[in-house]
């Protein structure tokens, strides 16, 4: 991961603070709902050409995540949006 200077604002952890980790290790930057979304819909175009149940199962489990990263983003919009 590459540094960033100390007055860039961000901090070489605050990466890990937007990501998901995957099932299998796959990480998956989420900075908004829209990456997410992304994120998603890849992982749908992957189940259809998918051939192993467990493969098939693993894509789940991520979209699982991915889409509990996407509540949290929503529910954080909406606190500040109401602040």
């Amino acid at each position: 991961m590459p540094k960033r200077s100390a007055g860039s604002g961000h901090r070489a952890h605050d990466v890990h603070l937007i990501s998901v980790i995957g099932v299998r290790g796959t990480p998956y930057a989420c900075p908004d709902v829209s990456a997410v979304d992304n994120h998603i819909a890849w992982l749908y175009r992957r189940i259809d050409g998918a051939e192993s149940a467990s493969s098939i199962q693993d894509l789940w489990a991520d979209i699982d995540l991915l889409l509990e990263r996407r509540m949290f983003l929503q529910l954080d919009l909406q606190i500040t949006d109401a602040a």
